[in-house]
């Protein structure tokens, strides 16, 4: 009989899920449970004194779901943060539940995949990320505990006097004023994926005069923010702020000195100068496509596959040279995937890659230094700043030698396609490569 498990985890940067099983406490890590027939786990929720939370809120949603960006039906009957934002639907993994007298629920079974689960009691909340597997527990403990807050701001798009802000994996949304600001005023501790941006729905009319909704998804940018128990995590900031320098008042030359702003891609003349490169058991192929998805003019079109998370395929460019990044203010490109799985992903890496000759000579090492960001089926916008990469470690996992490390002398810019792929191969498009405070790339 095959059993589906819930494994309590974290998604490591290269897609491998780590978990182990434990019982007792559980801080959003470490546990897997089993599910057996329809009913996956017994969930228990505590208080802080490890007595039983009875009558207790308890939210499940998909790891990628995001509040106010999407076209499920709300709740008509709305009560604060005590209510679900959406009603349950438990095909697509959407549940509103609730503890009995003993402080626990039985948690259904649900599709394989990657699912937060938060517990709200009052002021008192708690979160955990599960995803179903093959294992074998078959229980879940967690504790309430007093929720904290977050206060920052959005660099708003142009032409935006307002976007919305959201949490990945919760219900939680709210609207920025004129200037960006927003708030969450409760929201449960842990490490919190806060992303903003823009979602519209239009009517529109065919030929037939049938009427029909389109959705348009914009992402701002993304943030991942600790949030702890009766604290504030204050100044967290999404997006970019381009700067333009002013004009030289003192030169003598009637010039104006703008911020660096190289566009590296449109793919309009196709994918000419860019290579693909794969490991053994993976294969690649790219070409360019007109008319995506509703954006205009071609973009570049990755086919991949990967038997395993040990084996890659990319998409890069040779920079010509070495090229100094020290003064990179941020790439800014946009993405969509091809089909709805959260666990296809794109991988940005800065990479060295130079000769024995050539190492010997500068005393560089080659390596890489990159950072992995979930795909969407929709057109998205993503942002990667110095600050946002991956920090090294002794491992140095994938290459990843750190950003201090290579920045002065980049040599290549690569795209992974992350996920392992069974049977049908993933696929992905990029389009619109900017990159912003780098002198001289245009040599």
């Amino acid at each position: 009989m095959k059993k589906w498990v819930w494994h309590i985890g974290f998604a490591a940067a290269v897609g491998a899920l780590i978990a182990a099983c434990t019982s007792g406490e559980t801080n959003g890590a470490g546990t897997s449970l089993e599910t057996e027939n329809s009913i996956a786990v017994v969930l228990a929720v505590q208080k802080s004194d490890g007595s039983p939370a009875a009558r207790t809120k308890v939210f499940v949603r998909p790891s990628e779901f995001l509040a106010g960006a999407n076209n499920m039906a709300y709740s008509e009957d709305l009560d604060g943060l005590e209510s679900p934002v959406v009603e349950s639907d438990s095909s697509i993994g959407v549940l509103n539940m609730e503890t009995d007298d003993q402080g626990q629920l039985n948690l259904p079974r649900l599709k394989p995949g990657s699912y937060t689960i938060e517990a709200r009691r009052e002021s008192a909340k708690a979160l955990a990320r599960v995803v179903v597997t093959d294992s074998s527990c078959d229980s879940l403990s967690i504790k309430v505990e007093n929720a904290g807050s977050i206060t920052g701001q959005v660099y708003l798009p142009d032409n935006e006097s307002s976007v919305t802000v959201g949490i990945k994996g919760l219900d939680y949304f709210v609207e920025t004023d004129t200037a960006g600001n927003f708030e969450f005023a409760s929201v449960p501790k842990g490490v919190l994926n806060v992303v903003g941006f823009v979602f519209r729905t239009y009517k529109t009319l065919d030929m037939n005069g049938e009427s029909s909704t389109i959705s348009n998804f914009m992402a701002v940018g993304s943030r991942n923010t600790k949030v702890e128990s009766d604290k504030t995590s204050e100044n967290v900031v999404i997006g970019q702020k381009i700067v333009i320098v002013q004009p030289d008042t003192t030169s003598e030359e009637d010039t104006t000195s703008k911020y660096p702003v190289f566009e590296f891609e449109d793919f309009e003349d196709s994918t000419y100068g860019w290579y693909t490169s794969v490991s053994r058991y993976a294969s690649a192929e790219l070409d360019a496509e007109g008319d995506v998805n509703g954006r205009k003019g071609l973009s570049a079109h990755f086919v991949y596959q990967n038997d395993s998370n040990y084996n890659w395929a990319l998409m890069g460019h040779d920079l010509n040279g070495v090229k100094d990044f020290s003064e990179l203010d941020s790439v800014v490109f946009w993405a969509r995937a091809g089909i709805g799985d959260s666990t296809q992903w794109i991988s940005l890496s800065f990479d060295v890659l130079l000769d024995s000759i050539a190492l010997d000579s500068t005393g560089y090492e080659n390596g890489k230094s990159w950072v992995h960001l979930t795909l969407d089926t929709a057109w998205t916008r993503y942002v990667v700043t110095p600050k946002s990469l991956l920090k090294s470690d002794s491992t140095k996992n994938g290459g990843n030698i750190g950003w201090d490390n290579v920045k002065d002398h980049v040599t290549n810019l690569n795209f992974f396609g992350g996920g392992v792929t069974t049977g049908t191969p993933y696929e992905m498009w990029l389009d619109d490569i900017t990159i912003y405070g780098v002198k001289g790339l245009q040599e």
